[in-house]
């Protein structure tokens, strides 16, 4: 032990002298006009990434449409549930996360695509891959952002199943398991109405449905300004749930009471419908829902979906997430979907960009996955799509659900891959923007960015938990392969009604769900990204279960809370970095404190270097300001 402390003492007074030299590599140059400050592979930078001028802190991000969260996956989890895979969305999982989108030159404009590159293996088959992020950037800043008044409509789901407690399964035939501070969906349905509400100026207007078996008027179109607020809370709180489940008549209320608003061009025209999304009356068509919002879309009326319940049924929502101007949330609690809304709601009812597009040039790379775009599905080896791009709120240099993420497949020798970008912005302008990035002769392990890195990782997880959740829910059926694409979902009363499904992790589940957790768990360290704890505790979850039969929950004592628990050991394990503001890379302190094994003399030795070269940097600069002052007066 002497001897180590001895050795990092000599190496500080080495390398504070080499700090206090007046030549050498501490001549860096800071902010060259270019660069904003953050290198592109440091990690997550300093705060002075480029955003129109502004320093990209006060820039508005830019995110995905579609999905906005996983709080349905992770909610049917923590209450002993198998989830629908429709439930975990790529483009939901990375909105949930903050990233650095490798943003390395000035955006001047509304809309401007980053890139970061990575090479990796496959935690489980070791394979080699090929990552691309997309990063999704904006110059316009947040103080020059302004949402249009709005013509808002919210319609609020009265049906029987609103009725049944927040955290069950109303087609369970009467059973629930019971949960504390647990609160009739109907309930919250009304405090998420009463968010949004709260969130409206007095230019706004609003108005309010109800529907169960057929549909009524709450409170007519008008403007805020006009309704007395207190009344308009009262007559959404005293709703009552009861009936059938007629979506398709909401609808009908709602483009009725908008017929005269489409088009608006001086104002934002929304429909909000919040339900438990399990349609039963009227039309219950997935495809014919698409399409009459779709034919709205078309004219202005665009359209958002809140989910209520651990029973939301996302396989509805998800059929129309590809509608221009589109977004759904899910609510995990009342008091998580306020806080969104504080910042949020603004973000929510406004799209930034429409009919985004990335065409692949040059013969040496193809799309072979998109991870983070409601069209996914539709992409092609040459072509990805984005039908919307929403604002989204920032912390430090990182834009929350700022990328998609593409993996690629190299095809020719050409180690360059060209990048084409085509975006409108809501006027109609169209703007394209032409990138090469470069993957040159790069070796696993290599990422550019930590946004890259935490984009790859969450990614591999949605993917084994999809797998998983599809192999569950055809009872153990499906190969060790199972996607999504070959699920074949249990049959209910209708098409949308759905009973659940007991949490269980069937091989060979089980055992890939162990090896990916230290995985995942390296990745978290690595990024020192506190908010992976939330998945990590789902990973740590459906481990306990590893083994259970189906309709087997897992011991009480080994129950976690997916949301926040997470032992004092594993705590511990994770870099203490903040996700939103600063270098959390692999070189973060969580990394050095492993490295010297918790020695704590050692440690703080380390430390102590690191002070001092700092303060002998700063006098030497104060030296070389007083320098330059003399040599300006002579």
């Amino acid at each position: 032990m002497r001897q180590v402390i001895v050795t990092v003492a000599v190496v500080a007074l080495v390398v504070v002298a080499g700090c206090s030299s007046s030549g050498g590599s501490a001549d860096v140059a800071v902010g060259d006009g270019g660069d904003g400050g953050g290198a592109i592979g440091g990690g997550d930078g300093a705060s002075g990434a480029m955003g129109g001028g502004d320093g990209g802190s006060g820039s508005v991000g830019v995110t995905a449409g579609g999905a906005q969260d996983a709080n349905a996956f992770r909610t049917n989890v923590e209450e002993g549930y198998v989830p629908q895979p429709t439930d975990l969305t790529y483009e939901g999982l990375f909105h949930d996360y903050y990233f650095d989108t490798g943003q390395d030159r000035p955006c001047e404009q509304l809309f401007c695509p980053s890139y970061s590159t990575a090479v990796t293996r496959d935690p489980l088959s070791n394979d080699t891959e090929r990552f691309v992020t997309v990063g999704l950037n904006s110059g316009l800043s947040k103080r020059d952002f302004e949402r249009k008044p709005l013509n808002l409509v919210v319609v609020v789901d009265t049906s029987g199943s609103m009725e049944s407690q927040f955290d069950d399964y109303y087609y369970d035939g009467g059973e629930r398991k019971e949960v504390e501070e647990n609160q009739a969906k109907m309930d919250a349905a009304g405090d998420a109405v009463v968010s949004m509400l709260g969130k409206l100026d007095g230019d706004d207007r609003v108005g309010v449905v109800g529907y169960d078996d057929t549909a009524r008027t709450v409170q007519g179109l008008r403007r805020v300004s006009e309704i007395d607020r207190g009344d308009l809370r009262s007559d959404v709180r005293s709703l009552k749930a009861g009936g059938g489940t007629n979506l398709d008549a909401g609808m009908s209320e709602a483009r009725d009471m908008l017929d005269e608003h489409g088009n608006d061009s001086e104002r934002e025209t929304r429909v909000v419908y919040v339900t438990d999304a399990m349609p039963n009356l009227g039309d219950t068509d997935g495809d014919s829902l698409e399409s009459r919002l779709r034919s709205q879309a078309n004219q202005g009326i665009h359209s958002t979906f809140v989910g209520v319940g651990v029973d939301f049924n996302s396989r509805l929502t998800e059929t129309i997430s590809t509608v221009r101007g589109a977004n759904y949330y899910s609510v995990h609690s009342p008091a998580a979907f306020e806080e969104r809304m504080d910042e949020g709601f603004s973000y929510m009812v406004t799209p930034l960009v429409y009919n985004l597009s990335l065409r692949v040039a040059g013969d040496g790379y193809e799309i072979e996955n998109v991870y983070g775009s409601p069209q996914a599905d539709t992409a092609s080896a040459r072509l990805m799509e984005v039908s919307t791009l929403f604002p989204s709120r920032r912390e430090g240099n990182k834009t929350e659900g700022g990328v998609v993420l593409l993996e690629v497949e190299r095809t020719g020798e050409d180690p360059t891959l060209g990048l084409v970008a085509s975006y409108e912005e809501p006027g109609g302008n169209a703007h394209r923007v032409v990138r090469n990035v470069s993957f040159e002769s790069r070796e696993a392990p290599y990422y550019e960015s930590t946004g890259v890195r935490k984009a790859v990782a969450l990614s591999e997880y949605g993917t084994l938990m999809r797998n998983w959740m599809a192999h569950e829910r055809a009872d153990g059926g499906e190969g060790a392969t199972a996607v999504e694409q070959s699920i074949e979902y249990r049959e209910y009363d209708s098409q949308w009604e759905q009973g659940s499904v007991d949490l269980s992790v069937s091989e060979p589940y089980g055992g890939r769900i162990d090896r990916f957790l230290e995985y995942f768990r390296a990745q978290q360290s690595a990024l020192g990204a506190d908010r992976m704890d939330r998945d990590d505790a789902v990973l740590e979850r459906l481990a306990s279960a590893d083994g259970g039969a189906a309709g087997e929950e897992a011991a009480d004592d080994v129950r976690t809370d997916v949301s926040t628990d997470r032992t004092t050991d594993d705590r511990e394990a994770v870099a203490p970095a903040d996700e939103g503001g600063r270098n959390a890379d692999a070189s973060s302190n969580a990394g050095l404190w492993n490295l010297f094994g918790g020695n704590l003399p050692v440690f703080g030795a380390l430390n102590l270097l690191v002070t001092l070269c700092v303060a002998a940097f700063g006098i030497r600069q104060k030296r070389r300001s007083r320098s330059h002052g003399e040599d300006a007066v002579r």
